[in-house]
């Protein structure tokens, strides 16, 4: 699958300052000898002068850093966030879990696991002082609880297709979702005792046909439909991390009228939630900041390098950037690409700028459904319009003139990003280039010559992160190479998230990470139903390629068919991919270690050492 990337706004062209630098002498002096200083670095000198301390009530901590967005979610089950994945990972620990340095797996609440000779059990031994951070042992049952969650349509989760490797899992995840619709149906008795009757024949039913088992509290057995190179990797995925089923079945209940089940969210919310991770959640002031701090029962707590984290939830790039500055933030690590800044702090040759090649493809989606939200004709879900548009974005212009970063950040023709996989090479011949002449007759192929009658079209993105510039550029394209009127819609990132999950919307900015090292952390996202197919596009054809795929236990073949499937997506262009992601991100090296970058974002904050 993959993590949606807010690419929020944590900084812009004031991000010259640094420790330092406190100058703009001293600035310029690591500019390349050719480059002329912005401009915005004359406001540098007014910005240090203003007061820079911390919001009253602030908290500090060993290790700080800055988020422009505040969370969607902290529920493991349920986030597909990228900033939300960032505090998930250090309040809950899965089976296993990455090594930054060389992304091997290695042991975290289980200490060993023995793989049957077909491929297809495994056998997960959980480490005897796992703890919850209530004291509590961490067991078995634990995680057969959580991962039961994300198999249930009642919760909506968005992973929920990763776990039909798992023998009956999407079986069952079928089964529950016809008992519901049926138990909805005009004139079904409903009352309390039937909606508890209905969960005990789901329970029932679940213990009965999902492959998994609990011999005892500290083992864990897990049977596959078919052989899964990379389900390591999923384990490590926070969507399988436990949850403490004893505190959130105190949250549970069951809505008599529709027979789901229900667990209220304030479970997440500090004092209430009890994690097994690295830290505990001390505070959670909504759109200011969260403080963690060590969790006394972590299984590892003697090795962890910092004590405690605050993210400050900063909107504003001026205040990030002076916290940073003021020796206040030691992080900024989601620097948007998509801004002109990127290229001016890769450029500056600064010693607290890592930039490197990142598993991420930033693209626009476009709504496929037969009809628009408001029960219009929508012109989109004919493929001819949607590669005629896709063929007007100038992307090496976009990567020139936009973001500038022509030199690092490679234009996309494909979703799954090259040179990022070491047995799979996407299809890169096949894509959309820029081609306004065969375009033009594509849209006058679908009935709309020189754009008449093409209307209603808008784009939507969320306001951090600089998406503005880039949909600017794209509309001018748009309307200078094919006449089509586009409306831009600019809305934050809550409500971003709110529209795209409900397809409200004919085209907005997307973009998406690999999670674990295979092609279909891409691919399965453009599946039928699948819970990130944002843009609603379906294509029998492509399904049975993936799910053939997955049933391959030739590497090569496998990869051929995939392959053939990403082919048969680009082809009819749901998504217009743009570029692919560079990872870019602002720190001292000389005082903050821990920190590795590499394009699959794996880090362990626990492991952060900061140098007074």
């Amino acid at each position: 699958m993959g993590s949606v990337y807010a690419e929020t706004d944590v900084t812009n062209t004031y991000a010259y300052t640094t420790r330092s630098i406190h100058t703009r002498m001293r600035i310029n002096a690591l500019l390349q000898p050719q480059m002329k200083p912005s401009p915005l670095l004359l406001i540098l000198g007014a910005l240090s002068l203003l007061p820079t301390g911390c919001d009253p009530g602030t908290q500090d901590a060993d290790f700080r850093f800055v988020s422009a967005s505040a969370h969607h979610y902290l529920d493991p089950q349920k986030i597909s966030w990228s900033h939300d994945f960032r505090i998930v990972e250090c309040l809950f620990e899965p089976l296993v879990k990455v090594e930054p340095d060389d992304l091997r797996i290695e042991p975290a609440v289980a200490s060993a696991w023995d793989v049957a000779d077909d491929a297809k059990t495994y056998t997960f031994h959980l480490r005897p002082d796992a703890r919850w951070s209530n004291g509590d042992p961490v067991t078995s049952h634990d995680f057969v609880y959580a991962w039961r969650r994300a198999m249930l349509p009642d919760l909506a989760a968005d992973y929920t297709q990763l776990f039909f490797h798992i023998e009956g899992a999407e079986a069952f995840f079928g089964w529950r979702s016809k008992q519901l619709t049926e138990y909805q149906q005009p004139g079904t008795t409903r009352s309390p005792a039937a909606a508890q009757r209905l969960w005990e024949q789901a329970q029932h039913q679940f213990t009965r046909s999902v492959g998994l088992s609990t011999p005892d509290d500290r083992t864990l057995v897990v049977k596959l439909t078919r052989p899964t190179p990379y389900f390591l990797q999923l384990c490590a995925f926070a969507t399988f991390m436990p949850v403490h089923a004893a505190s959130l079945e105190s949250k549970t209940s069951i809505n008599p009228e529709t027979g789901m089940l229900t667990q209220d969210p304030t479970w997440t919310k500090p004092p209430h939630l009890i994690s097994n991770g690295p830290y505990t959640l001390n505070e959670w002031k909504f759109k200011r900041h969260l403080l963690l701090t060590a969790n006394p029962h972590y299984w590892s707590r003697a090795t962890m390098a910092n004590d405690s984290i605050l993210e400050m939830i900063i909107e504003s790039p001026q205040t990030a950037l002076l916290r940073y500055d003021n020796n206040q933030v030691d992080w900024l690590p989601d620097i948007p690409t998509a801004k002109p800044i990127a290229a001016d702090l890769i450029h500056s040759r600064r010693p607290d700028v890592h930039a490197g090649p990142a598993a991420g493809t930033y693209f626009y989606n476009f709504n496929c459904k037969p009809q628009l939200n408001d029960g219009s004709a929508n012109p989109l879900a004919d493929p001819r319009v949607r590669t005629a548009l896709s063929m007007c974005i100038d992307r090496q212009t976009i990567v020139e003139r936009v973001t500038r970063l022509s030199s690092v950040q490679p234009t996309a023709s494909t979703f799954v990003p090259p040179n990022t996989l070491q047995d799979y090479a996407p299809p890169t011949d096949t894509g959309v280039r820029f081609n306004p002449q065969r375009a033009t007759s594509l849209l006058a192929e679908a009935g709309y010559p020189d754009g008449q009658g093409l209307t209603g079209l808008s784009i939507l993105y969320n306001t951090e992160g600089g998406h503005g510039d880039i949909a600017q550029q794209i509309r001018h394209a748009w309307l200078e190479h094919l006449g089509v009127t586009i409306k831009l819609e600019a809305v934050e990132s809550k409500r971003f998230s709110e529209r795209l999950k409900n397809q409200d919307y004919t085209i907005c900015r997307a973009s998406w990470f690999g999670d674990y090292r295979d092609a279909t952390t891409f691919l399965d996202k453009m599946v039928t139903g699948n819970g990130n197919n944002d843009c609603a596009w379906s294509d029998t054809r492509y399904d049975t390629l993936i799910r053939s795929a997955a049933d391959q236990t030739d590497p090569a073949k496998r990869t051929v068919t995939l392959q053939e499937a990403e082919t048969l997506m680009l082809k009819q262009q749901p998504i217009a991919p743009i570029f692919h992601y560079i990872n870019l991100w602002l720190y001292d090296p000389d005082r903050v270690q821990g920190l590795p970058l590499n394009p699959w974002r794996v880090r362990r904050l626990e492991r952060v050492k900061i140098l007074k």
